[in-house]
C-alpha cells in the first residue's frame, strides 16, 4: 500500500524545500504518491468549501497526509483536510492554534508551549546527513544578508572573514553568498582584500540551488553568518564542525537555541574567548528524525521498505 501525500507550496523556496525534504524521507521509509499543489486564495478556499468552481484537487487520490509550511498555507491545508480527509502536517509555528492540525513541527526556538501534536526540532526541516566523507582540512565560509533577527555589516563580516582565513593559513576555503547578499560583498572583498587570492568564490547567482546540497558533505570545518539559521543547521547536519560568524542581533528570538547549540557542543563562535570542542556528531537529518517519528505515529500498520 502507499501513502498518497499532498504537498501545499507557497512560493517561497525555504517552506518549500523544508516539505519536500520531509515528504523525501517519508517516501524512502514507506513508497509514497507525492503531489505538489499550489496554495489558493481565501476566496477560492471558500468557494472550494462551498463546492463552487472547479477544484483542481478534484481527480486526485484522497491524502493521507497533507503537509504545508507557510502561513498562507494554513487555511488551505485545512480546508482541504475537511474535504478530502487525511492528517495536516505543519512545519514552523502556526498563525491560529495548534490543536487545528494533526501534527506541528516546530524549532526550539519558536514560544510554544508543549503538546501531544507537537515535535520540536532544531533549526529547519532538511534532509542532509553527516555521510562521513568531509576532505581534510576542506573548509567552507558562507554568509547570509540583511534580516529582521540581525543587523547586518558587510565590513565587520569581511573583517571576520580576514581574520578567520589568517588564523588557518592551513586550511583550504571556499567562500559562498547567498540570495540574501548584498551584491557588493564580493565586490568590496575583491578590490579592497588581497585574501581573496586565497579563497575559492561561489557567487550563488551562477550556481543552481542543489550546490550546496551536493557539495556541503565535503567540508570539515565551516564558518557561517548568525543570520544563516537554516545554512547552519544544514552544515551540522552534514557533519563540519561549525563556528557561527558573530553579528549584533536585532531582538532576543535566537538567542537562546544559539546558547544551547554552544553549551551542548555542537557550534563554536568566532568571538568567544573559550572555544567549546565539538565533539557531537549529527547521526541523522531532521528529516529522517520527523519522517521517523510521522511514520511511527500515523502509520504503523504501512509496509516499511
Amino acid at each position: 500500500m502507499k501513502l498518497n501525500i499532498w504537498l501545499i507550496l507557497d512560493g517561497k523556496r525555504g517552506h518549500e524545500k523544508q516539505i519536500e525534504d520531509l515528504a523525501f524521507c517519508i517516501n524512502k521509509k514507506i513508497t509514497s504518491n507525492i503531489k505538489k499543489i499550489k496554495k489558493i486564495s481565501l476566496l477560492k478556499i471558500i468557494f472550494n468549501f462551498l463546492g463552487i468552481g472547479v477544484d483542481p484537487c478534484r481527480n486526485f487520490s484522497r491524502p493521507d497526509l497533507i503537509i504545508a509550511a507557510g502561513h498562507k498555507t494554513h487555511l488551505d491545508a485545512l480546508q482541504k483536510k475537511l474535504k478530502y480527509g487525511g492528517k495536516v502536517i505543519l512545519i514552523m509555528k502556526p498563525s491560529i492554534p495548534s490543536f487545528l492540525f494533526d501534527l506541528t513541527i516546530i524549532p526550539f526556538h519558536d514560544k510554544i508551549f508543549w503538546g501531544k501534536n507537537i515535535l520540536k526540532i532544531f533549526g529547519s526541516v532538511n534532509k542532509i546527513e553527516n555521510k562521513r566523507k568531509q576532505l581534510k582540512n576542506k573548509a567552507i565560509i558562507m554568509v547570509g544578508g540583511p534580516s529582521k533577527n540581525f543587523l547586518w555589516n558587510s565590513s565587520e563580516i569581511i573583517l571576520s572573514i580576514k581574520k578567520i582565513i589568517e588564523k588557518n593559513p592551513k586550511l583550504i576555503f571556499t567562500l559562498a553568498t547567498s540570495r540574501r547578499t548584498p551584491e557588493n560583498f564580493l565586490t568590496d572583498i575583491q578590490i579592497n582584500y588581497n585574501f581573496c587570492n586565497k579563497l575559492e568564490i561561489v557567487d550563488h547567482r551562477f550556481f543552481s540551488p542543489q550546490w550546496l546540497e551536493t557539495e556541503i558533505s565535503k567540508y570539515e570545518y565551516s564558518w557561517v553568518t548568525q543570520d544563516s539559521i537554516s545554512m547552519m543547521n544544514e552544515l551540522i547536519s552534514a557533519g563540519s564542525k561549525v563556528t557561527c560568524i558573530s553579528m549584533q542581533s536585532v531582538n532576543a528570538k535566537f538567542d537562546k537555541m544559539y546558547q544551547d547549540l554552544y553549551e551542548k557542543k555542537i557550534i563554536n563562535f568566532n568571538n568567544k574567548k573559550t572555544q567549546k570542542i565539538i565533539f557531537k556528531e549529527s547521526q541523522i537529518s531532521t528529516a529522517v528524525f520527523c519522517a521517523n517519528f510521522i511514520t511511527k505515529k500515523f502509520f504503523k500498520n504501512y509496509c516499511e521498505r
